[in-house]
């Protein structure tokens, strides 16, 4: 488990200052009124359309297969939103890291918060399920006072990226485990902490079942019903979405995944994305479609994408 800030000095070399550049043009952003923040993320978002035809052929691919009902033209435009949410949602990164919390705590609410507390005093640790929407990890840092969590994450592949990611994570968390330390996880849930978990992500087919996700089947991680099953926590959804145009945020604490783990881990994957397609429906441009959702096919499935 990290729960020391890493050290950022040592990533001056000349191989980091485009890291620095982008991240110093985040920092300003993030020091300007609000409305204009929105703007400039949005503007990030439209810049990134326009120069990542990979993530645009990705999020056409997903739009196309996941909301199939609607026209040619409302699907271009969605795309379009989905890539301005994006680029908000580097803008409300940079904010979870480097803004004051006296800046943001008034523009939050908290719904389900008991049921937090419920599980808690019955000594029992809380599996907080996860999904990544845009405000990843600015919902985090506005639940994280409230209720101290531990998060699961994945190295970046950019040394200075996964130093960055810590230390602004750090700031908040009580500390942070690698997505694969299975065993810290179920240690602090039989203590009866609080950890995040994002299963909403391919990992592949050795460690996924298939379920149903906007009528597609999908690889699903069942490590969610198998901490269930080993620990006794107690399973919680966690969405979150920006709101009020986009003035506020609303984070819910929701007990849709009761009935996990059933001893069915397919019956539970299903009932796990079916809970997150819900809360992804509330805001569908606030979800990360520019992710390979569908890379992992069953046996003689033609590749998606």
């Amino acid at each position: 488990m990290l729960s020391d800030k890493p050290l950022l000095t040592k990533f001056y070399a000349v191989k980091y200052w485009p890291v620095w550049l982008g991240l110093s043009c985040l920092r300003i952003i993030i020091i300007l009124p609000w409305a204009w923040r929105m703007k400039m993320g949005r503007a990030i978002g439209r810049l990134l359309y326009q120069l990542s035809a990979r993530r645009r052929l990705i999020a056409e691919t997903n739009v196309g297969l996941c909301f199939g009902h609607l026209t040619a033209s409302e699907q271009r435009y969605m795309i379009r939103q989905i890539f301005a949410d994006n680029g908000i949602g580097i803008v409300e990164t940079a904010m979870a890291w480097w803004s004051a919390r006296d800046d943001l705590h008034h523009r939050v609410s908290i719904e389900g918060g008991p049921l937090i507390e419920q599980a808690q005093a019955q000594d029992r640790g809380v599996i907080l399920v996860g999904a990544h929407f845009t405000s990843l990890d600015l919902g985090g840092i506005l639940l994280a006072p409230s209720y101290p969590y531990y998060a699961t994450y994945q190295r970046h592949g950019n040394a200075l990226m996964d130093a960055i990611i810590r230390h602004g994570r750090l700031k908040h968390l009580p500390g942070i485990l690698e997505r694969e330390d299975i065993r810290q996880v179920m240690r602090l849930l039989k203590q009866g902490e609080i950890v995040w978990l994002a299963p909403d992500q391919d990992v592949g087919p050795e460690r996924s079942v298939f379920a149903p996700f906007f009528g597609i089947e999908a690889a699903t991680t069942p490590i969610i019903s198998r901490l269930a099953a080993a620990t006794g926590a107690k399973v919680l959804q966690f969405s979150h979405h920006r709101t009020h145009q986009d003035q506020r945020y609303s984070l819910t604490i929701s007990d849709s995944l009761a009935t996990i783990p059933s001893g069915d881990l397919v019956a539970d994957a299903t009932r796990l994305n079916a809970a997150i397609e819900a809360k992804i429906r509330l805001k569908p441009s606030q979800y990360l479609w520019l992710h390979r959702r569908f890379k992992t096919r069953p046996d003689n499935s033609p590749d998606i994408y």
